[in-house]
């Protein structure tokens, strides 16, 4: 009677530490273009929420144009938009992120990890009932990556009340 040899089932310990190899290689490879991808939607969605708060805000303003406090502001507590910021009637010129009080009428909490920063005069971003800037200056935020991977990008609320976008040079610390 001849024996019959089992063949075994599953992985070899060599196979298996193959495996491994080649998976960890391919992570160690892949991992900066994933983080690089990463820290530029974060970017992008900073300066996305700051678009679309302002597009809010102007339609907002032209909405109620009829209305005796017909301006619509962006307001930041301390002018810094780091700490998030409200839509407010014009008539109400603070913004507390933690407890909105009267006039508020959104709070937009910032993107964690980002720096907003003022170029010019920090002031609220006020659109009239005509969807225009009141005081008739442009304003501009630099949105930084706190940890310096993204690249910058600038933010600018035209004299016409919209908003524009520019992705800005690696390391830039001034929107030109």
């Amino acid at each position: 009677m001849v024996a019959r040899r089992r063949r075994a089932h599953g992985f070899t310990l060599v196979e298996l530490m193959v495996t491994i190899a080649i998976a960890g290689t391919l992570m160690a490879i892949g991992f900066p273009s994933v983080k690089s991808l990463l820290n530029s939607q974060k970017m992008k969605s900073a300066t996305f929420d700051l678009v679309t708060t302002a597009m809010l805000a102007r339609s907002e303003a032209i909405k109620w144009s009829g209305a005796s406090s017909s301006s619509i502001s962006i307001v930041a507590p301390s002018n810094n938009f780091s700490n998030g910021w409200c839509i407010v009637f014009t008539s109400s010129t603070t913004c507390s992120t933690s407890a909105p009080g009267d006039g508020v009428m959104q709070v937009i909490k910032p993107t964690a990890g980002v720096t907003y920063a003022y170029q010019g005069t920090a002031a609220p971003i006020i659109f009239t009932r005509t969807g225009r800037l009141s005081g008739g200056v442009a304003i501009t935020l630099l949105v930084t990556d706190d940890d310096g991977a993204a690249t910058p990008r600038c933010v600018t609320f035209d004299t016409n009340g919209n908003a524009r976008v520019r992705v800005m040079a690696a390391g830039t610390t001034t929107c030109s």
